[in-house]
């Protein structure tokens, strides 16, 4: 037994549970809206437990968000406490939702040993709950008869038969119950843990229209029709993207957090200045994101921000100038205050009529993908990756590129050009055939056109030089400008 320990917390599975919504209605942004919201209140929850249980105060809370926490417990405890509040824990969760989540708890008397004691629980989900006396519970290992399954999420028995937009659809209690969040999130900013209907982990929370002692704002932000203000679709927001019909989703995280979170633990025994970086991170992706969003980039949609990361869906064209916006923020906050932060994203196109977990996926291995080369700090998208500075080339390019065919360029010429870039390096003859076909199909006057001859000149030069990495800049400025010039939605997420 010890005076004091260090407990860290975990819930995985969590883009799973959020995303797990099949195409059965068009209320898909109501839907996961609402289940992303369920997992903020996981983490308060949690704590609002180990505060009735370990009498935890506010400063030792040390580390909050993206689905993990970190807190000092003055108390004595020993293992069998801890081991009781684990299965607890997992077993609230396990009924209400289903298995599709776990919580994973690892305590010590440093924080570093903590969480590695976390990391090793962590390779046994569920195991409180699965196991008894050193065996498999075969009971819980089996569910009951799933009947008709419900038509959105399919997991569990269908109960209700609820009006959608496409038609009567068969609801089983959870989505019953997180169609009723959804909702209620447009009507209220702010929430609480007290009397209300809303349970999490056997906490009650209560959702509020204005600012009330112990409240916090829900970190969302939901895109309206600015003239009869209902919430926006997820076909609105394709509606209003330039060109071709289709959304963006963005996902981004903080690079080498773990790493980052222990170099400023080890650098302060109090922790006051891990808990003020752990603030900082949180009041950026839960605050200033809604507060950017609400005032600059209304059309974007929160379906998570939080901890250290996020992920939002929104027009395409509006998702990609909101991404340079994003780093430019973030390394004017958090990365100013504490040097050496970088944010890496990536950014997945999908027809709205495609289920949104399947861009979600595209955008994680985006993202995994940008932060594979060294110093990572990059953005993954429309084929390639590169560094902010070179994404914001990227779109100034596209725009101009779409500008010019407004004027004079013929569309056509952009898709010989990309069939050029894209085929096997040969620097002089794809530099050759690219000045021929320029020369040819773009007339010589013209604001817009000069520039577009201008951009096509230093296009020639990086085949020449067999640039593969401008090359591939060029390309994704081409397949920007292709998609800004369409008239019509089409193919597949890419």
């Amino acid at each position: 037994m010890a005076d004091e320990f260090y407990l860290a917390g975990d819930f995985s599975g969590i883009q799973r549970f959020v995303l797990r919504v099949k195409t059965a209605g068009k209320a898909q942004a109501k839907r996961l809206r609402a289940r992303s919201f369920f997992l903020q209140l996981l983490e308060h929850a949690t704590l609002s437990i180990l505060r009735t249980r370990f009498t935890l105060r506010e400063e030792d809370v040390l580390v909050q968000g993206g689905g993990g926490f970190l807190v000092r417990l003055r108390a004595a405890t020993d293992d069998t406490e801890f081991d009781r509040l684990a299965t607890d824990l997992q077993d609230m969760l396990w009924q209400e939702c289903g298995g599709q989540m776990q919580v994973s708890l690892g305590w010590a008397a440093t924080p570093t040993a903590a969480r590695a004691e976390l990391e090793r629980r962590k390779r046994m989900p569920g195991g409180g709950v699965l196991q008894r006396e050193g065996a498999w519970d075969l009971e819980r290992l089996s569910q009951p008869p799933l009947g008709k399954p419900c038509q959105v999420c399919g997991d569990f028995p269908g109960t209700r038969m609820l009006d959608d937009e496409d038609g009567k659809v068969l609801h089983c209690r959870t989505c019953v119950e997180t169609r009723r969040i959804g909702q209620d999130l447009t009507r209220h900013e702010w929430i609480r843990v007290g009397a209300g209907e809303l349970r999490v982990l056997g906490v009650a929370f209560e959702l509020l229209p204005s600012k009330a002692p112990g409240a916090w704002r829900v970190g969302r932000w939901v895109p309206r029709d600015p003239n009869v203000g209902n919430p926006l679709t997820f076909e609105d927001l394709s509606r209003r993207s330039r060109g071709d019909s289709r959304l963006a989703v963005l996902k981004a995280d903080v690079d080498d957090m773990g790493r980052r979170v222990g170099e400023v633990a080890a650098s302060d025994p109090s922790y006051r200045r891990l808990q003020g970086f752990s603030s900082a991170l949180h009041t950026f992706f839960g605050d200033r994101i809604r507060e950017l969003l609400k005032e600059h980039w209304p059309l974007i949609y929160t379906l998570y921000a939080g901890g250290d990361d996020l992920l939002l869906v929104g027009p395409w064209d509006v998702t990609f100038d909101f991404a340079s916006a994003l780093e430019a923020a973030f390394r004017a906050g958090p990365a100013a205050s504490h040097g050496g932060l970088t944010l890496s994203a990536g950014i997945a196109l999908t027809p709205y009529r495609v289920p949104i977990r399947h861009a979600v996926e595209r955008a994680e291995e985006l993202l995994d993908q940008a932060k594979a080369w060294p110093g990572k700090n990059r953005c993954a998208t429309l084929g390639g990756d590169w560094t902010w500075d070179q994404h914001r080339e990227v779109v100034a390019d596209g725009k101009m590129i779409a500008d010019a065919v407004a004027g004079d360029v013929p569309r056509g010429l952009l898709l010989r050009l990309l069939q050029l870039a894209e085929a096997s390096p040969d620097g002089n003859l794809q530099a050759a055939r690219w000045s021929y076909q320029v020369a040819r199909n773009v007339p010589r006057s013209g604001k817009e056109v000069t520039r577009f001859r201008d951009w096509a000149h230093r296009v020639v030069g990086h085949l020449d030089e067999r640039n593969d990495q401008r090359t591939t800049e060029s390309v994704a400025s081409l397949r920007y400008a292709l998609l800004a010039t369409r008239d019509s939605a089409g193919g597949s997420y890419a």
